[in-house]
């Protein structure tokens, strides 16, 4: 599935890292910041699969897909997915919550799925390669994370999206505790714990004002991403 997860890679990077606050706005605004956030996805995706456009994806029946027409079918389809969404939240009224979030990330993956082979010549496994697996982890735990529970705590707080300090506060919490999910042996039990107990001081101290519930998430959300990222690097938790 190498061209699953580089696919996968691309959108984390597309559609968060790469999806600044004036796109955003775009977005909101006018047909033509759905445009440029779907050509930065595209760009990204023909970037990362390079070696594999001549070669044939997917069948639409008895035609053959190769990867420039698949990514063009991402490429539509992410643009048709947005405007949806973006339709709904403005015309419709419907709200821009966590639900809403959620199904847009899974069409999007899904038509990722969709136009990827399987599995390539050669190939074995369900993730070929280490590094694709341990980028989409590194992006999941500091970007994806960050606007996950954001939306989250709008539900249930009305909370703002975070600033500049809160925001990269935590993406640096959520990644020290992440890596510590690398370190060789088991000494990255006692590590991990030590930070999680940590980050639990921070918020007594109120060094910063974290919500519980912004600290469950994210030592629940980091800790599943780093026995993930473990399992990938090592091939085993417990190497």
């Amino acid at each position: 599935m190498i061209i699953f997860w580089r696919l996968f890679l691309a959108h984390l990077l597309a559609d968060f890292t790469l999806q600044f606050d004036v796109i955003n706005r775009m977005k909101r605004k006018n047909v033509w910041g759905v445009v440029l956030h779907c050509l930065t996805h595209l760009v990204v995706s023909v970037a990362l699969t390079w070696n594999y456009l001549s070669d044939t994806w997917v069948h639409l029946g008895p035609v053959p897909v190769n990867g420039w027409w698949a990514l063009v079918i991402m490429l539509v389809s992410h643009f048709g997915i947005d405007q949806v969404r973006i339709f709904s939240i403005k015309r419709l009224h419907y709200k821009d919550g966590t639900l809403s979030f959620i199904v847009d990330q899974v069409l999007h993956v899904y038509v990722l799925f969709m136009i990827s082979p399987l599995i390539l010549p050669g190939e074995s496994g369900l993730l070929a390669e280490k590094w694709t697996g341990m980028a989409a982890m590194f992006v999941l735990v500091t970007h994806v994370s960050t606007v996950l529970i954001y939306f989250i705590e709008k539900e249930f707080f009305g909370k703002n999206f975070p600033g500049f300090d809160e925001k990269y506060f935590l993406i640096f919490e959520r990644l020290v505790l992440w890596l510590f999910f690398l370190v060789d042996g088991r000494w990255w039990v006692p590590f991990a714990l030590a930070w999680i107990l940590q980050i639990f001081y921070v918020r007594k101290k109120r060094l910063i004002d974290l919500s519980r519930l912004n600290v469950a998430l994210s030592i629940f959300i980091t800790c599943s991403l780093g026995l993930w990222a473990r399992y990938i690097y090592y091939g085993s938790l417990w190497q």
